[in-house]
C-alpha cells in the first residue's frame, strides 16, 4: 500500500508542475543542445576544430571528390572511359543537376554556417582576455573567407551568408562576383591581423596569419590591386619563420633524394621535422582516436589509391606480370582513377631543356619506368623502359595507361609505408584494403607563396622580378632559370604545374584566371575536344534554384 500511495503523490506532483509554464524553458543539462553547446572558450574550440575536418574532405584525394578539381583542366583526366567520364566529354558531365556541383557547394556553405555559428554563438562566451576571443573569432573569418574564396572561383558570385540560420530560408540571391571577392577579403584581413604566427600556433595544421596572407595575396591578384597581393605575399616570404627547403632535412634525409623529394616523404609535413616551407598542413593521423585505420583505403588522404597506375596489373611483352604485387618498393596499392595528362608528363618538361635537369622530373619524383621483380618473367630485373618499342605501342593501342602511366610519387609513400598496410611486410607486399596516402597534405606552402607573387609582378609589368621569384623554385630544383623575357602568364601556369600539380587546386586557378578553357584545349587530348568557354565556371546546383522559392537563384549562362 505504501507503495502505491508513493506512486500516487508523485502523480499529482507531476500533473500540477505540468500547469507551470516555466518548465518549457528549462535547459537542458544531460544532452547537447543550442542553450547548452556554446557556454565557454573550450565549446568554440571543438566547433573550429571540426572546420579542419571539412577542409580534409574538400582535400582528401578521392577520385568521387577531390579529383574534379583536377580532372577536365590541362593537369588531369580519368584513366577510365576519359573521353566519357570526369569532364572527359563537359556538355554530358557538367550540368546543373551533377552530384559534384552541389557536392562542393554544400561542402563549402557548411564551413561557411559552421563559421556563423562560431560568430553568434561567441558574443555569449565569456573569455579571459580579449585576444583570446579575437583569435577565435579570425579562426571562424579565416575559414569562412577560404570558403567563399573557394564558391567565387567555381561559381562566380554567390549568396553571401554572414549570420547563423536558425530556421529554414529559401530567398537567396546572388551577389555579384565582386562582392563575394570583397567579403572574402575582408574576412581573411581581420584572420591575418588577428592569427598567431606559424611559430606560434598551438598544434600542426592550425591556420596562421601566414595562411590568411597567403590567400589574401591571391585574392587580390583576382582583383587586380596588384600592389596589395605583393605586399601580402611579401609578408608570408619574409616571415623569419617561413622558408623554401633548399637543402636535405626530416625522415629518409640519408637515402639517394633531394630537398624537393624530402617535402614529401613520411613525417617531414610539419614544422617538427625542421621543414619551412609549409603554410598549411592538413592533418591525418592514422590508428589514433578520431584518426583512422592505416590498412582502410575509404579514410584519410586517397591520392595513392586513386592517382597512380594499376601498375601491378601490367604484363611483359609475353603475356607475364611484371610484378609479383602491389608492393611499398614499387609504391604502394593505387588502382588507377586519375592520370596526369601528356602536357603534365612530357610537354612542360621538353620546354627549355629542362627534362634531364630539373629534379621535380627525376624518376624517384615523376616515376616513369620500373624494374621487373616477377621472378617468373623473363624481363626480370630489366627495366620497362628498356622493353621493346612494341610493347608501349601495345599500351597505347589497347588504352592500358591507367594501368601504367608516370606515377606522380608524392601520393605514396615508396619503401615506407606502416607496416599494418602490408600483407607481408618481409616482401613489402601491400594489403588488399590499402591505398592510403601515409604522410600529411599540404594545402599552402611558401613555394605557391613565390608563384602568387611572380603573377602581381608580371601584372604591374615587371617581368624581372616575376622572374626572379619563379627562379626561386627552378634554382632549388637545379633547372635552367627563366629569363624574364619568357614570363608570362602561361609560363607561370607551366611551372605551377610542374612544382604543385596534384597539391593545386587547379580548377580553382584556372577558374581565377579565365584559362580554363583556353589551357584544357591546349593540355588535355579528351576534355580539350569538348570543353566551352562557359565551363570556366560550374552552374549552380539545380537542386539549390529548386528549393529556393522565394527568389530567383540566377543560373550562370549557358546552362540549362
Amino acid at each position: 500500500m505504501k507503495y502505491y500511495k508513493i506512486i500516487i503523490a508523485a502523480f499529482i506532483f507531476f500533473s500540477v508542475s505540468a500547469c507551470d509554464e516555466d518548465i518549457l524553458l528549462e535547459t537542458p543539462l544531460d544532452f547537447l543542445s543550442p542553450e547548452n553547446s556554446f557556454t565557454k572558450p573550450e565549446d568554440i574550440e571543438a566547433t573550429l576544430f571540426s572546420q579542419y575536418r571539412r577542409l580534409l574532405r574538400f582535400n582528401d584525394g578521392n577520385w568521387q571528390n577531390t579529383a574534379y578539381l583536377h580532372v577536365g583542366t590541362d593537369l588531369g583526366m580519368a584513366c577510365r572511359n576519359p573521353a566519357d567520364s570526369h569532364f572527359g566529354n563537359y556538355p554530358a558531365n557538367l550540368l546543373p543537376t551533377t552530384g559534384i556541383v552541389s557536392s562542393y557547394w554544400s561542402q563549402l556553405y557548411d564551413i561557411v554556417f559552421t563559421s556563423n555559428v562560431v560568430l553568434n554563438r561567441i558574443e555569449n562566451v565569456v573569455y579571459s582576455s580579449q585576444a583570446e576571443k579575437d583569435a577565435h573569432i579570425a579562426e571562424a573569418l579565416f575559414f569562412r573567407g577560404y570558403a567563399y574564396r573557394c564558391l567565387v572561383h567555381l561559381y562566380g558570385g554567390v549568396p553571401l551568408v554572414l549570420e547563423e540560420i536558425t530556421s529554414p530560408r529559401r530567398d537567396f540571391v546572388r551577389s555579384t562576383k565582386e562582392e563575394t571577392l570583397n567579403q572574402a577579403i575582408l574576412d581573411l584581413k581581420f584572420a591575418a591581423e588577428n592569427l598567431p604566427s606559424v611559430a606560434e600556433v598551438d598544434a600542426p595544421g592550425r591556420v596562421s596569419n601566414a595562411a590568411a596572407l597567403h590567400t589574401l595575396s591571391e585574392l587580390y591578384i583576382t582583383i587586380k590591386e596588384w600592389d596589395l597581393a605583393i605586399d601580402a605575399a611579401t609578408s608570408v616570404i619574409d616571415d623569419p619563420n617561413i622558408a623554401l627547403m633548399t637543402t636535405r632535412f626530416g625522415n629518409r634525409a640519408g637515402d639517394e633524394g633531394d630537398p624537393y623529394w624530402d617535402l614529401f616523404q613520411r613525417f617531414n609535413q610539419n614544422r617538427s621535422s625542421g621543414n619551412t616551407e609549409g603554410i598549411l598542413v592538413l592533418q591525418s593521423e592514422f590508428d589514433v582516436p578520431g584518426g583512422s585505420a592505416v590498412a582502410n583505403n575509404t579514410e584519410g588522404f586517397l591520392y595513392e589509391r586513386c592517382y597512380g597506375p594499376l601498375y601491378w596489373f601490367v604484363n611483359d611483352p609475353d603475356g607475364v606480370k611484371i610484378f609479383f604485387g602491389a608492393s611499398t618498393q614499387n609504391g604502394g596499392r593505387p588502382v588507377g582513377f586519375i592520370r596526369p595528362t601528356p602536357y603534365f608528363t612530357h610537354t612542360i618538361w621538353e620546354k627549355g631543356g629542362n627534362w634531364d635537369v630539373d629534379v621535380r622530373n627525376n624518376n624517384r619524383n615523376i616515376q616513369r619506368y620500373w624494374v621487373t621483380d616477377n621472378p617468373s618473367s623473363a624481363y626480370f630485373g630489366i627495366k620497362t623502359s628498356d622493353y621493346p618499342q612494341s610493347w608501349f605501342d601495345g599500351l597505347s593501342a589497347q588504352d592500358t595507361l591507367r594501368d601504367f602511366h608516370p606515377y606522380i610519387t608524392k601520393v605514396t609513400t615508396k619503401n615506407d609505408h606502416p607496416t599494418a598496410a602490408m600483407s607481408n611486410p618481409s616482401t613489402g607486399l601491400m594489403a588488399s584494403n590499402s591505398g592510403k596516402t601515409h604522410a600529411d597534405w599540404y594545402l599552402m606552402r611558401v613555394a605557391e607563396t613565390y608563384l602568387l607573387r611572380a603573377e602581381a609582378y608580371l601584372g604591374k609589368g615587371q617581368e624581372d622580378k616575376a622572374a626572379a621569384d619563379i627562379n626561386m623554385l627552378r634554382n632549388r630544383a637545379n633547372a635552367i632559370p627563366v629569363d624574364p623575357a619568357d614570363v608570362d602568364i602561361d609560363y607561370i601556369l607551366d611551372e605551377r604545374m610542374r612544382e604543385l600539380n596534384w597539391e593545386e587546386q587547379r580548377r580553382m586557378t584556372l577558374s581565377r584566371l579565365d584559362k580554363l578553357y583556353d589551357r584544357t584545349v591546349l593540355g588535355n587530348p579528351f576534355s580539350g575536344n569538348t570543353v566551352q568557354p562557359h565551363n570556366n565556371l560550374f552552374p549552380i546546383p539545380f537542386s539549390e534554384i529548386e528549393r529556393n522559392t522565394q527568389e530567383v537563384l540566377e543560373q550562370n549562362p549557358n546552362y540549362n
